[in-house]
């Protein structure tokens, strides 16, 4: 049986950090907002702390899982397009996971990653049961 906290129907919520040696030619943010579907549930998280180090801005994402291809295509493109690495959060429910995105990651493995990294998560605050 599918665990609630990974079931497909729930959103997704994501925190999206680039890492950036010096300003992009697109920002992550402009990158993603090309597709509209991403529009309205992907924006920029100023005046919520970004991390220092950072020099793109942090982006909040909540999402349905079917859209998790296309959003992992789009930051793996941006990604080999800047040359650098993003690091996104992941959240469903109460199971959180992190997961890095560079030149070297496959971006049709980046779902099962994060579906492994949040079944892991989700099994892991389950604790065992008698």
């Amino acid at each position: 049986m599918t665990e609630p906290s990974t079931r497909p129907g729930r959103p997704v919520r994501m925190v999206l950090t680039p890492r950036t040696a010096r300003p992009p030619r697109v920002p992550l943010l402009s990158w993603i907002h090309r597709r509209p579907e991403f529009r309205a549930a992907v924006r920029d998280a100023a005046g919520q702390g970004g991390r220092p180090g950072f020099s793109d801005a942090v982006i909040i994402a909540v999402v349905a899982q079917g859209l998790l291809p296309g959003l992992f295509n789009l930051v793996q493109s941006w990604v080999d397009q800047q040359r650098t690495e993003v690091s996104i959060r992941i959240q469903v429910g109460d199971a959180e996971a992190e997961i890095q995105v560079n030149g070297r990651t496959d971006p049709t493995k980046l779902l099962d990653q994060a579906t492994r990294a949040l079944r892991e998560a989700a099994d892991g605050e389950a604790g065992p049961t008698a």
